[in-house]
């Protein structure tokens, strides 16, 4: 079977975009958990540490599990979708 082939010269510049486009997102993202640790922390909700330290349970932990497998899917099995 041959291997597809993602990066003609004509879609550099749509991958370019794309990844800049992940990355924003993924900025505003980061930035916001940021904030919201730090107003969380400032209210005496949590202690600093708290979340870095944090073990979820079995549930989360299945929860995570399966929303990361969702998001891998989304994002880098995207190229599949028109070979299947």
């Amino acid at each position: 079977m041959e291997s597809p082939q993602y990066l003609h010269a004509s879609s550099t510049d749509d991958l370019a975009r794309m990844v800049t486009g992940l990355t924003e997102e993924l900025w505003v993202l980061r930035d916001r958990v940021m904030l919201l640790e730090r107003a969380v922390v400032d209210a005496g909700v949590l202690a600093a540490d708290t979340v870095d330290e944090l073990v979820p349970d079995q549930e989360l932990a299945e929860l995570l599990a399966t929303e990361r497998l969702r998001l891998i899917r989304r994002v880098l099995g995207a190229p599949l979708v028109d070979r299947v």
